[in-house]
């Protein structure tokens, strides 16, 4: 079974440089299966938050009908979304991906106490900022 914390730190990644290089429909693909895996790993506010980046750009996409993403991952629509973008964005095809901008996610992980705070490192934030912007949640 694959390392979920691993999976989140690499997608994040990917989306972050795809922002950078000016592909935000990518990225926003790439939030979307970050969302859904830290709702997966119990981290709604995280969840949350990569939901908000997305409706931030594109705010009439699919993942606006779901105020709470652990909420989208019942519903068979999402389902579907993540399907596609899981075929899109497999696993080796985003290690590859990663491998291709020379970043190294065993070493930078190890950095940090908890796969929260090195996502919340990852998107500019702090599981602190995080917890209270969504604590409602």
């Amino acid at each position: 079974m694959t390392d979920l914390g691993y999976v989140l730190g690499l997608y994040l990644h990917l989306a972050h440089a795809s922002r950078r290089r000016g592909r935000p429909h990518v990225a926003d693909r790439l939030l979307v299966l970050a969302a859904a895996t830290a709702a997966t790993m119990g981290l709604d506010p995280l969840a949350a938050y990569c939901r908000e980046l997305v409706l931030k750009h594109n705010p009439h996409h699919m993942i606006r009908r779901w105020p709470v993403v652990r909420d989208a991952l019942e519903n068979k629509d999402f389902q579907s979304l993540l399907k596609q973008l899981e075929r899109r964005y497999s696993l080796e095809r985003s290690e590859q991906l990663l491998a291709a901008l020379e970043i190294e996610l065993g070493r930078e992980r190890a950095a940090y106490y908890s796969d929260y705070e090195y996502a919340a490192a990852l998107l500019g934030t702090t599981v602190e900022q995080l917890d209270r912007q969504f604590e409602s949640e």
